[in-house]
């Protein structure tokens, strides 16, 4: 079967409806469910649209903003670092799927979770006025926390 007769029990007026859009044709005969990459800017728009004064890719914690980006091998972070912070007191542990920075003034620890899955091993940090970057490649499965020493 093709197009729409291959999934009769779908009605695609009603999921249109539903989502209030067409929904994306590749080429004839392709359904959405065939090449599904529209989902995701579909998905961030609505997330958007519910919660306007969210971003995704950009949080703040405590005295920090940090900022997440994804290339194509590597989640990137940057964190600001206040100026009465001491950045040789600094300590940097990444886990799969998130980063527990340590080593602050007030003692707690900052967590940033991290939007993939990274090789812990292969973080790479630099520390360079008053900006922590940490660049790690993605996907990992260990759960366990590596320390990832900072280069000044």
């Amino acid at each position: 079967m093709s197009g729409f007769n291959r999934h009769p029990w779908l009605k695609w007026e009603q999921v249109e409806k539903f989502l209030g859009q067409k929904l994306p044709f590749a080429e004839k005969g392709q359904t959405f469910l065939d090449n599904m990459t529209w989902a995701e800017g579909y998905v961030q728009d609505m997330l958007k649209k519910a919660m306007p004064g969210f971003d995704a890719n950009i949080s703040t914690s405590g005295s920090i903003g940090t900022e997440i980006f994804e290339t194509h091998e590597h989640v990137i972070i940057k964190v600001k670092i206040a100026k009465d912070e001491d950045p040789r007191a600094l300590q940097v542990f990444v886990k799969s799927s998130q980063i527990k920075l340590t080593g602050f003034v007030n003692g707690k620890p900052r967590i940033i979770k991290l939007t993939t899955l990274v090789l812990p091993r292969t973080a790479n940090v630099r520390y360079k006025q008053r900006l922590l970057e940490i660049k790690v490649r993605k996907r990992a499965l260990k759960e366990n926390y590596h320390e990832a020493y900072i280069r000044y």
